[in-house]
This record gives C-alpha cells, structure tokens and sequence, in this order.
C-alpha cells in the first residue's frame, strides 16, 4: 500500500512560523507575549496565499517553486539576523530610495565573521530546509490543489485577514498602535515586534516601490501651550511669531509643527555660557572611537584629553541605518536622522541656518571641514559647503597636501597637511575634521593604519581583531598630538576648546571582541553606545558631569559656549550644561534617560535610580522621543528652517 503524503499547507505552516520564531527569539526576544499571537494571526494569510499559488500547477513545476521560495524565505531571514548583527538594525528596501544601497556589502569580512560567531542560528535555519531539499519527495504531495481544498483555504483566508482587520481597529491608539505602525510610520522595529518579520518586509517593499510619507501624530492641544519665560533670565531663543506664521498657513503638518516649537520651552543660558567667545575651535567626528581605545601608553594624548577638562560619564551615541553618515549628521545639526533617507545628503538641498560652519563665519571666524577619504563619500561635497564649510577631502584638493592612496588613510597625515589652512591666519577658526584611521576592517593585511602600528601592539594579551583595532587608533592618537603640539606652538592652546565624539560604535567587532577590553558588558543594548566625549581645553580644571548625553546634544552646548546666538526650540539636542534631563534615543525609538533606560522593543524599563519611575514618566518620554522624531523629519521634508526665515 503506497503510504499517503503530507500536503504542502503544512509544510508551510512549519515554515512561516518557524522562521518568524527563530528571528523572534535571537533578535527581539519576547516569545511569550500577546504579540507573539498577533505575529502567528498575520502569518495565516501568507501561508494560505503561498500554498495556492505555488500549487496551480504540475507536480514538477510546484515542487520546484516551492523549493525556490522555501528558500528565498530562509535566506531573507538568515541575511537579515546577520545584518542585525551588524548593524543592530534591519535592511530595509525602502532605505534605497535615500540615494544608494549595499553599505553592508563592503564590510564581507565583517559579515562572514557575525555568521561564524553565531553559526547555531544559521544552523537551525540551515537544517530544515536542507532536510526539507533532501527528502521533499518522499514526504510531501506537490499534486495540485483540488477545488474544494481552494475554497476551504479561502474561506480561511478570508477569516484570518477579518481577524487582523479586527486587531487593527482595537489597537488603534497610542504612538505605535499597530493602525499608525501599518498605515502612518516607518519604525521597523517596532513593527516586527507586532506583527512578524515577513510583513514588515512586505510593508517595506511597497513603500520602496510606491513611496511613503509618514502621517504625523501630534497632540495638537498639549502643544497649543504659550511657554511663559522668566524675563529676569536669559534665554537661546529667538523671536519668532509663531501665531503669525500659523495664521499665514493652510498646511495642517506646517500648523502642527510651529504649534509644537511655540510649545517648547527654550534653555537658559548658564555659567557657562559664552565661556569660549572669541575663541576657536577644534571639532571631530571620529571614525569608530570608542572607550577601548584609551591607553595611557600606547594613545597617551587621546587618554590625557579624554580624563581632563570636561569628562562625560553618561555619554551615548547610537547607531543609526546610515552608520557614519548618520552619526555626523547628529552631531553637525543637532536633529535625528530620518528613517530611510541619507538625511546628511537630503539636508545639502535645505537651508541649514544653524550649520556650524554657518554660524561662525557669521561671527568672523575661518570655517574649514577636511576628511581624508574621497570627498563625494556619501555626498559630503553637497552637504557641508551647505552647513557653511569650506570642504576639502581626497579629490578635492586635500591629495595634493597628503597620501590619499592608502586604506584608511592618516589622520596625523591629514593634520600635517591642513593645520596651516586655519592656523596663524589672523582670525578666530572653527575647523571640522571626519577622520577614517579607525575603520574597519580590523586586520593586519587589509588595514594600513593597523599595519602600520602592528609593532606596537604585537605583545597585547587580545585577539588580532582588538590589537588592529587599537593599532588604527595609536594613528589617531599621532593626529591628535600633531593637533595639541601645533595650537601650543602657535600660543592658541589655551584658547582653543577641542571636541571630539565618535559616528558610532567599532560594528567591525564583535561583542565577545568589545569586552576583552571594555570596562561595561557591550553586550547591553544600551552599554554597546556607551562612548566617550571628549571636550577639552587646558584651562578648564577637571570637571565630571554625569547627565545622559548624546551626539545630538552637541551642536547646542558648542553654540552655548562660544556664545553663538540659535534657538535652542528648534534643535532636537539640547545645551548639556543647560538645567534640561539628560536624554540620548536609539534608532529604534528606546532611550536613555537620567532615570534609566526604556527598550520600546521589550517595553522593559530598568531604572538607574533609587527611586520609583512612574509609568506616567515612561508614556511621557515615550511620547517626547516619538515628537523628536517626527520634528527631525518634518524639519527634512519641509526645509523647515527657510519657511521660518531664519538666516
């Protein structure tokens, strides 16, 4: 008696559920939980579509189709739990429309590392599809489907998708409902966690395809709040009309937005206001500088610097999807970037009044920005000139100064060769430097800076990965005291603050790699961001604040200083010497506060106080980061700042 074969719906049903589970359980982490059910409910309509539409026709041809979409499910899973390993953040189609793909592509040894590291999860989702490859025949029936058997599944379709449809109409309020995560915004983390990977992948293809712009969510009379200001005080604002500006307008978002500004409640100026007036400045986006690089022997300068003058204990600076980019734009504007687009590159076509360069040119000071890697890397040649620099990298003129041939290049050879453009020139300076000696990858062969300070690191009790990565950052370090020797010898030093803050962490190590020498567990989703601030100046006696700061705080607090005027209502960072809570955001909308920490992924908050936080404290947070968000990106989108007239 031949024995009867399973019917492909199973299959399916295994398939679906099984890889949701897998990216469920080593990515978000909550199993057990009401949404859990909700993901199983979204997954009913894709396992019936898919049963009959890859079983229309012969044996032959269904076996094979399953097979292939069997398949590409499984890799789309496994490519995005690797890139999440990376990148601490999902691929997303939709970011393609932001102006180029395939940044994780370069970093191959990056990628091959995060797969052997966590083989066991490509391993489970390896094995049953290999099982599945090998023994389809002799289990499953690939016949096609009969009429009656149709009918049954589309009836079940059809009840599946009324029970999401009734899901969607009782989760319908709130920040991330899952009516506004499906219809008004594109936060794909937080949508995964509601609903399930694969939908969110469909979700993201057809914005991708189709286009999509954010419905915005603002309570518009919690923000229609006239802010009383203590007229004995001073403020960083300016005067701006916003009644007027409401009255001249149509625009519901263009409302909405100048009611939450009029609503915000400026910073006081404070002691340390205008303490740097007059004086120049030093400012640097550092590639991958993280904490494990400070070593009083082998980067004394970076560990003077770094212990003296200002040190920041609370200091964060996440990752956002476009890694370096992103990381600059925080700390050049002072706003979160927007999901799905280079928002860097999108603001080079935007009027950008508060742009440091800008600024201080207003104010009489030379503004140079120089990068020692290709100047059009990721459209720096559009967007700073646009924030007031003038911008020279490798291609523009910086090559005929220094060694752009190497990678990374040097970073003490691009101090060599641009200190005399602003040095002794006769003005004040306000000068930006993007290094790249910290990149990755971190070896021996491929990395120049790491081979080139190979000798001393060979005796390090840590793995090749960690000695390169230090290696790149003795480099660095030789910049930095190119740098400090330069402003000493022209007698600037001490009128000269030096800032500096990395892009993001070192992603081009793996976590086991980060704690061979980190004093925290990087491990901790919130720990992994945990970095180093540098603000320095020799003058200023060792002063340590314990605020919660973030990249997008800095703008604010070097205009604070150097006594620039700007409103501090419009930028989403705040002064950190201001009396404001400390406040750093996580691209997937978690936070950090001076209470404790908030994973929107989990909903879990872990104080860091002795006191009790207050759910009441939680929601308003909550609805504070999703408002910043949602300003950064109308800022974006609606050149926000030239509708305000502000020069």
């Amino acid at each position: 008696m031949k024995k009867k074969k399973l019917t492909m719906l199973i299959w399916w049903v295994f398939w679906f559920v099984y890889l949701e589970f897998i990216f469920r359980a080593f990515v978000i982490g909550n199993l057990f939980t009401l949404s859990t059910l909700i993901v199983l409910l979204f997954c009913i309509p894709w396992v019936i579509v898919l049963h009959l539409l890859l079983n229309l026709f012969n044996e032959k041809v269904n076996r094979i189709l399953n097979i292939v979409f069997s398949g590409f499910l499984c890799v789309l899973t496994l490519t995005q739990y690797g890139y999440y390993k990376i990148y601490d953040s999902i691929f997303s189609f939709f970011s393609l429309t932001a102006g180029g793909a395939g940044q994780a592509m370069q970093f191959w040894e990056r990628a091959l590392k995060a797969i052997i590291k966590n083989w066991y999860v490509f391993a489970l989702g390896l094995i049953p599809y290999i099982l599945f490859l090998i023994f389809n025949k002799k289990i499953f029936s690939f016949k096609r489907i009969k009429l009656p058997v149709a009918i049954f599944e589309i009836i079940l379709l059809i009840v599946s998708i009324t029970g999401i449809c009734l899901s969607v109409y009782f989760d319908n309020s709130g920040i991330y409902s899952l009516k506004r995560l499906l219809f008004e915004t594109h936060a794909p983390m937080i949508t995964i966690e509601k609903i399930g990977l694969n939908n969110m992948e469909t979700i993201d293809v057809y914005r991708y395809m189709f286009g999509f712009e954010e419905e915005i969510y603002i309570d518009d009379e919690e923000n229609d709040v006239e802010v009383e200001l203590n007229k004995e005080k001073e403020y960083n604002v300016y005067e701006i009309d916003f009644d007027d500006l409401i009255s001249k307008t149509k625009d519901k978002k263009l409302i909405s937005m100048h009611k939450y500004f009029k609503s915000v409640e400026p910073t006081e100026k404070n002691k340390y206001s205008g303490l740097f007036k007059g004086k120049n400045l030093v400012f640097i986006t550092a590639e991958a500088f993280d904490p494990i690089a400070l070593d009083p022997e082998l980067t004394p300068t970076l560990y003077k610097i770094a212990n003296n003058s200002f040190v920041f204990t609370n200091y964060y600076q996440p990752l956002y999807p476009v890694s370096t980019s992103d990381g600059e734009y925080m700390n050049l504007t002072g706003l979160i970037p927007k999901e799905g687009v280079w928002s860097l590159k999108r603001s080079g076509k935007n009027s950008m009044p508060f742009g440091l360069g800008t600024k201080f040119k207003a104010a009489g000071y030379l503004s140079y920005a120089f990068h020692d890697h290709h100047y059009k890397y990721y459209d720096r040649h559009i967007s700073h000139p646009n924030l007031g620099f003038t911008y020279l990298g490798c291609g523009n003129g910086l090559q005929k100064k220094m060694n752009c041939s190497h990678w990374p290049n040097s970073d003490k050879e691009m101090m060599d060769a641009t200190i005399d453009y602003y040095l002794n020139k006769g003005k004040p300076f306000a000068t930006y430097y993007m290094t790249v000696s910290g990149h990755l990858n971190y070896n021996f062969y491929g990395n120049n800076m790491a081979y080139r300070n190979k000798d001393a690191v060979k005796n390090l009790k840590y793995s090749d990965a960690v000695k390169a990565y230090i290696a790149t950052h003795i480099e660095v370090d030789k910049a930095m005291n190119k740098l400090i020797s330069e402003l000493e010898k022209a007698g600037v030093l001490d009128d000269t603050l030096i800032v500096m803050a990395c892009d993001h962490y070192p992603y081009g190590l793996t976590y086991n790699e980060l704690n061979e020498v980190s004093k925290t567990n990087r491990k901790d989703k919130f720990e992994n961001y945990h970095s180093t601030l540098i603000m320095y100046n020799p003058s200023i006696e060792k002063t340590v604040i314990n605020k919660v700061v973030a990249g997008i705080d800095l703008l604010p607090t070097i205009y604070n200083l150097f006594g620039i005027d700007y409103d501090s209502r419009l930028i989403m960072g705040k002064d950190i010497f201001s009396d404001t809570e400390g406040l750093a955001i996580l691209s997937d909308r978690s936070w950090v506060s001076d209470k404790g920490t908030y994973n929107n992924v989990t909903k879990k908050f872990t104080k860091k106080i002795d006191e009790d936080v207050s759910q009441e404290y939680i929601d308003k947070m909550n609805k504070v980061v999703n408002q910043k968000f949602t300003m950064s990106s109308l800022i974006l989108d609606y050149n926000y700042y030239k509708k305000l007239g502000i020069k």
